[in-house]
């Protein structure tokens, strides 16, 4: 099953164009014919069965047959991810964390990051991607990347914020905290290549920040934090 992008698809609609990118995925690389059937989401909850029934050199034609829409679970995950000095490694955490169904991506700088340039457009096209990937209905809200004490300072008390520590706890211990109707964002994070600065790491402190264990050896940044996300969500799937 093949799953196209379609921001415009909504749940009035009968007939949808899919054109540029979309467009030529479709026609010249998987060559789809009329009469096929394909799938489409919106990145926003739906997603579409549908068949081909017009192809020209710029456009096609998709007509809707039946829309399933999905809900967004009450808790918003927020990964508040270090861009790195290796862009491939990054992106490989933005890959990841949105198969794993994550709300939203903050991209940030630290007191020790190496590499400040950030590819706003092609990080938002490999979250489109991923989504097609995985079938995920819901595109995570990609951010502009901010200062690490910018949003820590930002955020409120109601917040849970959880980084990955080697000293932390166990993820297991914090699933009646996790678990609370009331809780309405997880902020998931981890340090960058040269880990938090002392200051950065008290500004986790004074907001109550959990640290949880990630396991016993050292890992990368990008692997940790698609650590904790799927530690995470055993409490939510």
């Amino acid at each position: 099953m093949e799953l196209f992008y379609s921001p415009e698809l909504n749940e009035n609609q009968s007939v949808v164009k899919l054109e540029e990118e979309e467009f030529h995925h479709l026609s010249k690389v998987l060559r789809v014919r009329l009469g096929d059937v394909i799938y489409l989401t919106n990145g926003n909850g739906l997603i579409a069965k549908a068949e081909l029934i017009n192809k020209s050199r710029q456009f096609c034609e998709i007509k809707i047959l039946n829309l399933q829409k999905f809900q967004r679970r009450k808790t918003k995950f927020i990964a508040l991810v270090p861009i790195l000095k290796q862009e491939e490694r990054f992106e490989f955490a933005l890959e990841k964390l949105t198969e794993f169904g994550i709300d939203e991506i903050q991209p940030f700088f630290s007191d020790r990051t190496i590499k400040k340039n950030f590819r706003f457009d092609r990080a938002k096209k490999i979250l489109i991607t991923a989504i097609k990937q995985s079938f995920n209905p819901f595109l995570p809200e990609l951010k502009s990347p901010i200062e690490f004490k910018k949003f820590i300072s930002e955020l409120s008390y109601n917040d849970i914020v959880i980084y990955g520590d080697i000293k932390g706890t166990k993820i297991l211990e914090l699933k009646s905290s996790l678990l609370k109707p009331e809780l309405e964002r997880i902020i998931l994070t981890v340090g960058p290549e040269g880990a938090f600065s002392e200051q950065e790491l008290n500004s986790l402190i004074n907001m109550n920040a959990i640290p949880v264990w990630l396991g016993e050896f050292r890992l990368r940044s990008e692997t940790a934090i698609i650590s904790l996300v799927s530690q995470v969500k055993i409490f939510f799937d």
